[in-house]
């Protein structure tokens, strides 16, 4: 074991991969390279067979301040998620006995590894479902037992707001459209079954281009007569035509 002081960086990194690159630091100490765990996405990898601990320099082993560099056999895929957390052993390596000479080497390792431990506990209850510090002490966030909740869903008690499972039944699902650009929203009532949601309404699309000229319609039904029509005006007198001669007198010379 390395003697170094332990540093407060939270002992896990994540990077995304970019199919190219085979080589990912660790800026947390460890005190041996068997003391992390190494995942690709949530696939947990094996030292050796799947990546090799190096140096910054590129020898083998840890950086004299017990970081290093974790070095994929192969480049991970593009886009995978890279995490390398810290995993040291909860053991002991030395033994006091009563009389004993205690180094302070032996101290030295026993307290970096104890500091390293905390780190990992603190980085591990990090990622927990906690209750506020400001939440009343009541609060109990211990989660129904297995059989309780096996096949449910957890929820949190309406009244005092501790653990509780209910069945997933959906009874009725009710969709609300909401104004453009809203918020979709979503919630389920575990007491009625009812998951109700609501939906923004869409943007009014283009208008679309004209249509083509539709086909000659059927000849429609004789309409109904229309009404008279007004008398029209007086038309101008004729001329006089033989018909009207009721007598002719001819002079003979």
């Amino acid at each position: 074991m390395a003697l170094f002081d332990v540093n407060n960086n939270i002992r896990k990194v994540t990077a995304t991969a970019n199919g190219s690159l085979t080589d990912f630091s660790f800026n947390f100490q460890v005190n041996n390279t068997t003391d992390l765990d190494v995942f690709v996405d949530a696939t947990l990898k094996s030292i050796s067979s799947d990546y090799t601990v190096v140096t910054s320099a590129g020898s083998a082993g840890l950086n004299a301040d017990g970081t290093g560099v974790v070095k994929f056999n192969s480049p991970p895929a593009n886009e995978a998620i890279i995490s390398i957390k810290s995993d040291v052993p909860i053991s002991r390596a030395s033994v006091y006995t009563s009389g004993g000479n205690i180094t302070a080497a032996s101290l030295e390792n026993d307290f970096d590894t104890i500091t390293m431990q905390v780190g990992d506990l603190d980085e591990s209850l990090s990622r927990t479902l906690k209750a506020p510090v400001n939440d009343p002490g009541s609060v109990n966030m211990t989660i129904p037992a297995k059989a309780t909740r096996l096949g449910k869903v957890l929820s949190f008690d309406g009244t005092s707001g501790d653990p509780t499972v209910s069945a997933l039944s959906v009874s009725s699902v009710t969709v609300s459209t909401l104004s453009a650009g809203a918020t979709a929203t979503s919630s389920f009532n575990s007491s009625t079954g009812v998951l109700s949601l609501g939906i923004p309404r869409g943007d009014t699309g283009a208008t679309g281009s004209q249509g083509a000229t539709g086909s000659q319609g059927a000849t429609g039904a004789q309409g109904p007569a229309g009404p008279t029509g007004a008398t029209g005006a007086q038309g101008p007198s004729g001329e006089a035509s033989l018909a009207d001669v009721t007598s002719l007198a001819i002079a003979l010379g």
